[in-house]
This record gives structure tokens, C-alpha cells and sequence, in this order.
């Protein structure tokens, strides 16, 4: 009997199979600059972790709803890779303006981060920012309203590989927008130098997409519905080894765009490492 890990295009079925994850990002950029950058809430291109001695805070913009017994988030869950990286979470209660440190100290990447619970307003009073206080960058943010952070970006764990069948985009509608953007596809092996912040990206596929606004005209494209998706031929995935990241980033062609992005990618695996068991 063969390894789950070696049927590629085995569909996710709930309930059905174990040690199979569907990851589904979505998230939006509202200031896209003329170079490659991560599509997230952040508004920024994304960094990692120092990995070993990573200071990694989780801090709320609101000091007195966003805490323990208050009426906003109260808890929050971190999923992130150690420096093995393995899989791993941990749950933290806030402290609203007071940041709270996570014990885990060596972590290469913050996968996710999510509401857990809530009080009466079942939302964040303020946005809740997940930051590495020793190297500087911010890894995530949870806006008010949302119950995740919101970035396109995720790293295959220890012992696992990720299928990607596509993707979409699509540039949104902004004031005097000047129109295009280009939106890559792309992954990274810096995992396996284990050097912090010093990703390489590589473009796997990428869509070019004009802006869907009455201010570019329809000679060029505009004033149109601009919602792009790619798949690739015969709609085979793309395989993203262990310990490597993907990631859709956005260029502008001109001035600043904004943009909306989104893809889904099984992850499968019973290697080494931990398991991934969502399913």
C-alpha cells in the first residue's frame, strides 16, 4: 500500500482521508509598489523570522476590549514552522496595547494566526499585529472584523509537499488608478539555507490584469471586469517541496495599485515531521 504522500492528485475529501490540509489564503493589498511584493494586509512585503531567538509579540491596537474577560478578541492561536520546521501552534490570551511574547522562541515561519474566541462584539476591537520585536518585521495582521490574518503566503512543513492547481486575482478599482499589475505565482527554497530574510523567489506563472475603473479606458482594456484566474495545463499542480514557501506577489506596472488575490493548495505528507491531520 503506498503513501499518501505519493498519489499527487488525490482530491481533498473531508472526513475521508487523514494527513491531507486544504490551504485556502485570500487577502488584498491596497498599496502595491513598481516590485514584487507579497499580496497581504500588511500592506508590505512579507520578512521571516529571525529563527533562532525569535521575539515574536502579539499585540492588539485596543487596550481595554481586546483582553481576557473583555467584549473584543480575547484569545488568539499562532500556527507557525520551528527551526525543523515542523508544524506547531500556540495559544495566547491578550493583553490589549501590552504585547504578549510567544514561548516558542526558534521560528522560521507564522503560518497563520486566528480569533479563537471572543467576547460579546465577536470581533477584534482593534487590528492585532503578530511582530518580531528582534528582527523588526511584522509577520501578520488580523484587521478589526476579521477573525484571520490575511496574506498569500504559506511554507510546506518538514516531511509534506504542497500541490497548487492555480490561482486568482484581481487589480481593484481605486481613484485615479493608473491601471495594471502583474501578479506571479512564485516559491522560495530559503528554508533550506535556514538564513533568515533572505528569500530568493523564483516565478512559477504569472497574469498581467487591467484595472476594473471608469478612469482607464476600455482601448486599453479597463472599464471592464478585470477578475483573472490561472490553472495549469491539464490542470496538473504545481509541486512546492518541503520546506519551501509560496506565495502570490504583485507588481504595479506604474504608480501604486491595489489588489485582491487567492489560491488553494492541498498539502499531503506522513514523513518526517509533524503531521499535518486536518483533512
Amino acid at each position: 500500500m503506498t503513501d499518501i504522500a505519493n498519489i499527487p492528485n488525490l482530491a481533498v475529501a473531508a472526513d475521508t482521508v487523514t494527513n491531507v490540509e486544504l490551504i485556502q489564503v485570500v487577502a488584498d493589498n491596497a498599496t502595491i509598489g513598481t516590485s514584487f511584493e507579497t499580496i497581504g494586509n500588511t500592506n508590505a512585503d512579507a520578512v521571516l523570522p529571525v529563527i533562532a531567538g525569535a521575539d515574536i509579540d502579539v499585540v492588539s491596537a485596543d487596550n481595554s476590549s481586546d483582553i481576557a474577560a473583555g467584549t473584543g478578541a480575547r484569545t488568539i492561536k499562532i500556527t507557525y514552522l520551528d527551526d525543523s520546521f515542523n508544524q506547531a501552534s500556540e495559544e495566547i490570551t491578550l493583553t490589549g496595547t501590552t504585547p504578549v511574547e510567544l514561548t516558542e522562541q526558534n521560528i522560521t515561519f507564522i503560518q497563520d494566526a486566528e480569533l479563537l474566541t471572543t467576547g460579546t462584539d465577536l470581533i477584534a476591537a482593534g487590528a492585532i499585529t503578530i511582530a518580531d520585536v528582534t528582527g523588526g518585521g511584522v509577520h501578520g495582521l488580523i484587521d478589526v472584523g476579521s477573525r484571520n490574518m490575511a496574506t498569500c503566503q504559506w511554507m510546506v512543513p518538514a516531511g509534506h509537499s504542497g500541490y497548487v492547481h492555480g490561482f486568482w486575482a484581481d487589480v481593484d478599482a481605486v481613484a485615479a488608478g493608473q491601471g495594471t499589475a502583474e501578479v506571479a505565482l512564485q516559491i522560495s527554497h530559503a528554508g533550506f539555507t535556514g538564513v533568515a530574510n533572505s528569500e530568493v523567489w523564483k516565478t512559477i506563472a504569472k497574469i498581467s490584469i487591467v484595472e476594473n475603473d471608469s478612469d482607464v479606458v476600455a482601448a486599453t482594456g479597463g472599464n471592464q471586469n478585470s477578475m483573472t484566474s490561472f490553472s495549469f495545463p491539464g490542470n496538473q499542480p504545481y509541486v512546492v517541496p518541503a520546506k519551501t514557501m509560496v506565495r502570490l506577489a504583485g507588481k504595479a506596472f506604474s504608480t501604486a495599485v491595489a489588489c485582491t488575490a487567492g489560491f488553494s493548495m492541498s498539502v499531503q505528507g506522513s514523513g518526517s515531521g509533524t503531521s499535518v491531520v486536518n483533512s
